[in-house]
């Protein structure tokens, strides 16, 4: 959750750049106030006078409310005058007010402006430039990614066209920012270093180290926290030697949402602390809402729920106070997440629907399961409190009734009483089997994610890298390099396969039987024991095979069977091997047997993965156990409560 200053001050430096604003001598405010007091509005030095009070206003005092008023004034003296590149100065203005205040709609309006007027009135490439590497940012804060490439694509078009010096980095990080939201993030990496090559070629303090914060940016959506620490924290202590205090405010965040993903959030706390404490001194709303976000973040991470509550209700408010939208609506879900991890159910559907009003239709769509999953959990309450009521109603007619009809109206409530009963057994039972399904569904979708990411992701990443690496190599004229990167490259992608065919294999329901676990296992080890020259066979009890077995059994199932055949087949030098499947009093046995060398069984080994295997036998409910002795064979035998 970043702040996004940093990223203004850089743009607007860029287009005061090219207005001959920033390069003048810095002028005291009082100053200044006082030339626009004595002097009459005739000419560009009166507009230009303007333009530094307002920069003054916006960057150091934070007066929004009179940096606009002032710019207004600015766009009526400069069309009066025709100093068209002022009046490109006042909408841009204007525009930045906008932005500091998180209202990027309104920013975009005013930043088309400086481009239509720029145009109109044939102004230098330069203004061209800024104008359109501002809509450029424009549209990265509103996410509108293909517009970003595409304005930024056309800002380098013309600084090339006219060699426009010094090169300004800006269009090239907004278009890495925008390929890595769109998950292009090689293609990405390029533009970065181009970036990176200009401001350190401009010799551009300022500019360093905005950019180490953005690189820190750039490894935080790569998941990549601990090179995102390295760069926030470069980019921390280039801020304090400038006294830069917005971009340390940007930086300290960025080191403490790090500190999150490294499951490090006592830390995270100390670094947010000290970003309050700069914006504290300023009153900057928009920084301290975010700050506020991300301290609760941290709380919630330490389950200190009291005090994230507290501090996500503080950014809540903020963010409604100034119509902070994007922050309101990701405040709003943090809160009603942490709600529901508390079990506080009925809060977290109540935060839900509100986020929903803040929300369009399409963004709608995507959060109605977790709607749907907080009505189920609440309907059951809201079901109770329906037949208290009508208990209630009917009470009250049966005092109404006359005595002489006691007796059948009596017995009619008594039949409405129990066909209302019947009707809230028969809803709650469906909600609770909703509700199960529900919680099986998201089970599911978090054990496909943790394998995807444990066993998928860091293959991905390797292959990526390699895959990036041989092009270099091959420039090198390297060819063993090559072939050896490209055959990693191969074997990472049929790993890739393999663990993708185990996961499909596991979460198939039409796999949900011994039978088919029985086969799964046969089809693997037999091709591995012929390798060995070991002689194979798999026995089952009769009529076991159709036994039903649940998912998460079938997993841990299949992946001891699989390591204890792995390590047989590894180790034992054996020349026979059986597989025994039976059924005894509700319980399930697996025997895995072996005539090979054998191991002592008291001795520390991690090669065969026992405390794996032993874990995994206790996550179904049973047991593993293994006997072995050296030169005597090894017996496995693995026990569940069926």
């Amino acid at each position: 959750m970043k702040t996004g200053y940093v990223r203004l001050v850089c743009l607007g430096t860029l287009l005061m750049g090219s207005l001959n604003v920033s390069g003048q001598t810095a002028q005291p405010l009082d100053s200044l106030l006082g030339y626009l007091t004595t002097h009459r509005p005739t000419d560009s030095a009166y507009t230009l006078a303007m333009d530094k009070v307002i920069y003054e206003l916006v960057y150091k005092k934070a007066d929004y409310v009179r940096a606009d008023s002032l710019s207004r004034q600015m766009v009526d003296v400069a069309t009066r005058i025709n100093d068209w590149p002022r009046v490109v100065g006042a909408h841009r203005n204007r525009a930045m007010i906008s932005y500091m205040k998180a209202d990027y709609e309104q920013a975009m309006v005013y930043f088309q402006r400086t481009l239509t007027t720029a145009e109109q009135h044939k102004l230098s490439p330069r203004i061209i430039y800024g104008a359109l590497c501002n809509i450029a940012s424009g549209h990265d804060k509103l996410g509108h990614n293909e517009q970003v490439l595409q304005t930024a694509l056309q800002a380098i078009a013309i600084q090339e066209q006219f060699k426009l010096k010094p090169r300004a980095p800006i269009p090239h990080r907004l278009i890495g920012g925008a390929l890595v939201k769109m998950g292009k993030l090689q293609q990405a990496i390029p533009y970065y270093r181009e970036a990176e090559t200009i401001f350190r070629e401009n010799g551009d303090k300022r500019g360093i180290a905005i950019f180490e914060n953005q690189l820190g940016d750039f490894y935080q959506d790569l998941k990549q926290p601990q090179q995102a620490l390295t760069h926030h924290q470069a980019s921390l202590k280039l801020a304090r030697d400038m006294q830069f205090d917005l971009l340390q405010v940007d930086a300290l965040d960025g080191i403490a949402n790090d500190m999150h993903l490294l499951n490090r959030p006592a830390e995270g706390v100390k670094y947010i602390e000290q970003a309050l404490r700069l914006l504290e001194k300023q009153q900057q709303p928009l920084g301290l809402s975010t700050s506020y976000g991300t301290l609760a973040q941290l709380y919630v991470d330490q389950q200190a729920y009291p005090k994230a509550e507290i501090y996500y209700k503080k950014a809540i408010a903020i963010a409604e106070k100034n119509n902070y939208k994007d922050d309101l609506k990701r405040y709003t879900q943090g809160l009603a997440d942490m709600y529901a991890q508390q079990t506080n159910y009925q809060q977290a559907y109540v935060l839900q629907l509100q986020k929903n009003k803040l929300i369009d239709s399409t963004t709608t769509v995507r959060t109605n399961a977790e709607v749907q999953r907080l009505i189920a959990r609440y309907e059951t309450e809201k079901k109770e409190q329906q037949i208290k009521l009508l208990r209630q109603q009917a009470q009250l007619r049966d005092d109404e009734l006359d005595r002489r009809r006691f007796q059948t109206n009596a017995l009619l409530i008594g039949g409405v009483l129990l066909l209302l009963l019947g009707v809230a057994v028969t809803a709650w039972l469906l909600n609770r089997a909703r509700l199960r399904r529900l919680q099986e569904a998201q089970q599911l979708r978090k054990r496909i994610a943790h394998d995807l990411h444990d066993e998928v992701g860091s293959t991905l990443s390797s292959i990526s890298l390699l895959s990036g690496m041989v092009n270099d190599l091959i420039a090198q004229n390297r060819p063993e390099t090559v072939e050896r990167a490209i055959n990693k490259i191969n074997t990472d992608a049929r790993q890739i396969l393999e663990v993708i065919d185990e996961i499909i294999w596991t979460i198939n329901p039409g796999n949900d039987s011994l039978q088919r676990i029985i086969l799964r296992l046969q089809e693997y080890a037999q091709p591995l024991m012929e390798s060995k020259g070991i002689q194979f066979s798999v026995i089952s009890d009769p009529g076991l095979e159709s036994l039903p077995i649940s998912m998460d059994v079938r997993q841990n199932l299949y992946l001891i069977s699989k390591e204890a055949i792995n390590n047989l087949v590894k180790y034992s030098e054996a020349t026979k091997a059986t597989m025994r499947f039976g059924h005894d009093k509700e319980q399930l046995k697996v025997i895995i047997e072996d005539n090979g060398r054998g191991f002592d069984t008291d001795k520390p080994s991690q090669r065969t993965g026992q405390s794996s295997m032993k874990q995994r036998a206790r996550a179904m409910g049973g047991f593993l156990d293994i006997q072995s002795a050296t030169g005597r064979g090894t017996k496995l035998e693995l026990v569940i409560n069926s």
